[in-house]
């Protein structure tokens, strides 16, 4: 087994125990492709986002993570004053930009458009390490951008999973010359688990996993104290603000009771001509990893960085699931576009023609996803624009949302505004407070104690109440959750009729009712006794 100078196996990250030196790639002159050809896919990335900066297309999750940022920076403390199950880390970073760059919609699709250009250049960092094709691997990550961008250019959870899993992956690739970066891998994939559990315990794993073969106790080490360390500073900050106790509660044991039971989707569901390529790569992965290796045997899975690089895909796979939708898919495949890349380097071997054919592939599938995004990004420049408590916004899907959002700005300054089921960017669009622990409820997702708490607490502190019916129906529910037995049951339907007692239909908005207070109160919360 031979050792590097700093005492560290070069197996560690590729799977390539016992392979001598003449196994890695030899040292090319750098060329001009080497030196800029990152830099052009991060500012490709970063350009392909600016048209939807200010876009708003639908519903999305990205209410959650500003909404949460809003109540944190006005004193309200994660997990014990209001109720999140995705881990800190997410929360941490949105609600420390906004406190430093403002809290406008515009400032968070900043963050937005700086982890996607970052993500952008791992993937090619990655891919060129691994196939050593520079178009190539600029093309997969561009396809990559424009299959995923759009209605998706906002601020979600899953992108920075895929940034600090992507920063796990390359510190192990290049750790070889600089084997601290083994403890930037741990960081990264600890942050990856601290930002999106299940996802990020996948990569946690893969990590550890890859530099098993190399049998260097030092890597290992290494690679677990970068990992701890954010660990217990993370932990360490929840103690001290007191929610350590209920971030265990949120984050650990209801998303294990509650969370999945109404997640399960086919694989691919909802696509459309945007989302094709990632719907389609890790079927055609699989299908090119078993032409290789009936060609090359399994010593491929020797060579340099492929154990690593086959982990990591494997993680990105599995953390599809439960919701293998087509949106969701695209934040999960870049990381085994790696993997991709390397296999087209193996069975497409160097030459004139076959150089051209691989270019000529790439760049159309660069453009079929290019055209769609040009398309939306079109329809974002002609939307109507609104102006906010977070800034302009250009709304293509209004649904009455700018008479709504007028209409609850005009109201007292202090008054309390509950909205439901989900909206969560309605209070961070008005800047109004929102006087319930949960901002989301949803059928056979929330408990019941989880909606008797939320009427308690609406009939108290609520003096109005958004609904909005459309996204409450037995058809919206059963189409985004088709798992989903009971879309009304007894908890729901009693929680609204205590909502339809106490607060008085004020007036209809698109598809929204404004209810505003009236006989409120809790004992409307009680549960009905059967007369004797």
């Amino acid at each position: 087994m031979s050792q590097n100078p700093r005492g560290l196996d070069t197996a560690h990250s590729g799977w390539a125990s016992g392979l001598d030196q003449a196994t890695y790639p030899t040292k090319q002159p750098e060329t001009f492709l080497d030196r800029y050809a990152g830099g052009f896919v991060a500012l490709s990335a970063a350009l392909l986002c600016v048209p939807f900066m200010r876009a708003f297309l639908g519903q999305t999750d990205e209410g959650i993570w500003l909404h949460a940022a809003m109540r944190m920076n006005s004193g309200q403390v994660l997990y014990r004053d209001f109720f999140e199950f995705h881990p800190p880390l997410g929360f941490l970073i949105v609600s420390g930009w906004t406190a430093v760059f403002g809290p406008s919609l515009l400032a968070a699709r900043i963050l937005h458009m700086l982890v996607i250009a970052a993500t952008a250049w791992l993937a090619y960092a990655c891919c060129r390490i691994l196939s050593g094709r520079p178009v190539l691997s600029a093309c997969l990550a561009l396809t990559w951008v424009a299959s995923s961008q759009g209605i998706w250019t906002l601020v979600n959870h899953h992108w920075f999973t895929s940034f600090f899993s992507l920063l796990s992956l390359w510190a192990i690739m290049t750790a070889e010359a600089k084997p601290a970066r083994l403890a930037l891998a741990g960081l990264a994939a600890s942050a990856a688990m601290l930002v999106t559990t299940h996802r990020g315990a996948l990569v946690v794993v893969a990590g550890f996993v890859s530099l098993l073969p190399g049998r260097s106790v030092k890597a290992l080490a290494l690679y677990a104290a970068g990992g701890a360390s954010l660990l217990f500073a993370v932990l360490g900050f929840l103690w001290l603000q007191g929610s350590l106790r209920p971030a265990f509660d949120e984050v650990i044991v209801w998303a294990s009771q509650s969370y999945s039971q109404i997640q399960n989707l086919p694989y691919g569901a909802f696509p459309d001509r945007q989302t094709w390529f990632p719907i389609v790569a890790f079927p055609l992965i699989a299908l090119l990893m078993g032409v290789a290796l009936y060609r090359e045997g399994f010593a491929l899975l020797r060579r340099p960085h492929w154990g690593a690089a086959v982990l990591f895909a494997l993680a990105g796979f599995l953390g599809c699931f439960p919701r293998p939708m087509s949106f969701k898919i695209a934040w999960c495949v870049v990381l085994a576009l790696p993997l991709l890349s390397g296999l087209v380097a193996v069975l497409l071997k160097d030459g004139l023609w076959s150089r051209l054919a691989v270019g000529a592939l790439a760049l159309a599938a660069v453009a079929w996803p290019l055209k769609q995004l040009v398309n939306i990004a079109g329809q974002a420049a002609r939307a109507q624009t609104v102006e906010t408590h977070a800034g302009r916004v250009a709304m293509l899907q209004q649904n009455g949302l700018p008479e709504l959002i007028r209409r609850l700005e005009a109201l007292p300054p202090h008054d309390s505004v509950f909205v439901y089921p989900y909206d969560p960017l309605l209070p961070v669009w008005t800047g109004r407070s929102h006087p319930a622990s949960y901002d989301i409820l949803i059928p056979q997702y929330s408990t019941p104690s989880q909606y008797d708490q939320t009427c308690r607490e609406v009939m108290s502190r609520a003096q109005w109440v958004v609904f909005n019916p459309s996204i409450n129906s037995r058809e919206f529910y059963h189409m985004i959750y088709p798992a989903m037995t009971d879309s009304s049951p007894p908890e729901k339907a009693a929680f609204e009729a205590a909502l339809y007692k106490g607060f008085d239909l004020e007036g209809n908005y698109g598809v929204f009712q404004l209810l505003r207070r009236g006989k409120a109160d809790v004992s409307l919360c009680e549960p009905s006794r059967p007369a004797r």
